[in-house]
């Protein structure tokens, strides 16, 4: 038997193949409005998240993700411990919570175009609009992960790569018909002008009274830089299909940046795109897609597509949900078996879906999209959730990038499947990037309203510690009769890969649990 075992051929997979998930994983047309209002500013907006944050987050998550077992919960707790692992992944799934209420935002302002605009700014029909969805894909989600994927390659290839391939190709036919452009096309117009009082023609207020207040509108404008950051997250969840490719060192940096390349092409073009007809301000954060298709279609007198390209971009919305619904909360049930979570939580359905944490997620985005009745205007609710979700998310970064330096100093006998040569230096460029795109995510954009620049700090701050409080908790008051899984078992989440197979077994080591992880073709 062992025998039969260790002779069994190693399948590896392309580097291509691992680039092409890794853009599946990232690119999303939903974020694009709020850089459209820079118009080719917007090349070097996504160009500066993309090489101070894309790239070491990919290059860093490749070293992780091919020596230890369970994602960021794996490496965190490698590095610093069950309770700051425990935190690391309950932050993602509250972080992905957070983000539901945003994502289905842009879907409910798309469907609200499709049949009366106005209900674009409707905050009460924007929250039912996102309930509704929210549970039907819970519901969904019930019936287990084959049925999710079933629905989400398919929601993901109509409602985001066709939509964003059909912006592209408008834009081109708009320009080359003479049509003009609703931003300017030259060449000074490739610096973004954010530190312009009137860069922002959005604006809701002007600040002249000081040099301060000008200062604090100048940076403002870098606010929506942090919005970036948040559209490169999630490239670390491929980043242990590196240990499957042949030759791991010379391979994984090639597709890494040919990721980088396609992504880029995946955001840029698209958002030009939207420039051209969509002036800035009347750009609206989740509606922005779906008028520069109504104003492409109006002006070339085929406004009947606009529905038909409303119902893709829902459809991709919903995609990017169904994918995320049930791949976070499973890794924090696997988490939760080891004795983090009351029995209650850990309850599973008979498809052996994580049911109870499912409702309690749905009941969780139900009370979020509530803000969209509480705030007045509904791009103002949209970014302070998104802010949210990117502050959660960013933080979790911060871990992952001092796990790393951690690890190759106290477990450097760990075999990894890539090793990444000036380690330190990526760390530290994603460390200080991550930061910066910290600080900037507690100040509201030139776009915000007139809520005072404290009164927006405390309500982000109180909102992450309320999130972030709760697995502290559970570890200070866990009991012993919460521990349902083997010690040997759980042990294995976090595991070194090198431990998890025999020497000799070029059979695949055990996978890493959907702690971190979703299906390939998710977006965020």
């Amino acid at each position: 038997m062992a025998t039969t075992t260790n002779t069994k051929a190693r399948t590896y997979i392309s580097w291509l193949t691992i680039s092409f998930m890794m853009v599946a994983a990232v690119a999303s047309i939903r974020s694009l409005p709020a850089m459209a209002v820079y118009g080719l500013g917007s090349i070097m907006l996504f160009l500066i998240p993309a090489v101070l944050f894309f790239i070491p987050v990919a290059l860093v998550a490749s070293e992780l993700g091919t020596g230890w077992n369970g994602g960021i919960y794996g490496w965190v707790k490698q590095a610093y411990g069950d309770r700051l692992g425990f935190f690391a992944i309950w932050f993602l799934w509250i972080e992905v919570v957070v983000w539901y209420p945003s994502v289905l935002g842009f879907a409910a302002s798309t469907l609200a175009y499709m049949f009366n605009p106005k209900l674009a700014n409707n905050g009460l029909f924007t929250c039912i609009v996102i309930i509704v969805f929210y549970w039907a894909s819970t519901f969904l989600a019930m019936r287990g992960m084959d049925t999710l994927a079933k629905f989400t390659k398919w929601f993901m290839l109509l409602g985001t790569a066709l939509p964003a391939l059909a912006l592209v190709i408008l834009g081109i036919i708009w320009l080359v018909m003479g049509n003009p452009s609703a931003a300017p096309l030259s060449w000074s117009a490739l610096i973004p002008s954010v530190f312009h009082e009137h860069a922002h023609v959005i604006t809701s207020h002007r600040l002249h009274e000081s040099s301060l207040q000008v200062f604090i509108g100048s940076v403002a404008g870098l606010v929506l830089i942090v919005s970036n950051f948040l559209a490169f997250a999630g490239i670390e969840m491929n980043a242990i299909h590196a240990r499957d490719l042949k030759n791991p060192e010379r391979e994984m940096p090639k597709a890494i940046f040919l990721a980088c390349i396609m992504i880029i092409l995946i955001f840029i073009p698209p958002t030009i795109a939207i420039s051209l007809v969509v002036p800035a301000d009347s750009t609206s954060l989740t509606a922005g897609v779906i008028q520069a298709y109504a104003a492409f279609f109006d002006a070339f007198h085929i406004t009947w597509i606009t529905p038909i390209m409303g119902a893709l971009l829902i459809i991709g919305a919903l995609g990017g949900v169904l994918s995320w619904t049930a791949g976070p909360s499973k890794g924090l049930l696997f988490v939760g078996k080891s004795g983090m979570f009351p029995l209650a939580l850990q309850k599973v359905n008979k498809n052996g879906v994580q049911s109870n944490i499912l409702i309690l997620q749905a009941i969780l985005v139900t009370l979020l999209s509530t803000i969209y009745i509480f705030v007045d205007n509904v791009s103002d609710a949209f970014w302070m959730i998104s802010a949210m979700a990117a502050l959660m998310y960013l933080t979790i970064y911060i871990f992952m990038f001092m796990s790393a330096m951690k690890l190759r100093k106290t477990q450097p006998h760990v075999k990894r499947g890539f090793v990444l040569k000036g380690l330190h230096f990526w760390c530290f460029l994603g460390l200080a990037s991550t930061i910066v795109a910290i600080f900037f995510g507690f100040i509201p954009p030139s776009q915000f309203s007139d809520m005072p620049l404290f009164e927006y700090i405390g309500i982000l701050v109180a909102g992450l510690i309320v999130t972030g409080a709760p697995p502290f908790i559970f570890y200070a008051v866990r009991k012993p009769s919460w521990i349902v899984t083997p010690k040997s078992e759980y042990e294995q989440y976090s595991a070194p890969l090198q431990d998890l197979q025999d020497d000799g077994d070029t059979t695949t080591p055990p996978a890493a649990p959907p702690a971190t992880s979703a299906p390939a073709s998710t977006t965020k």
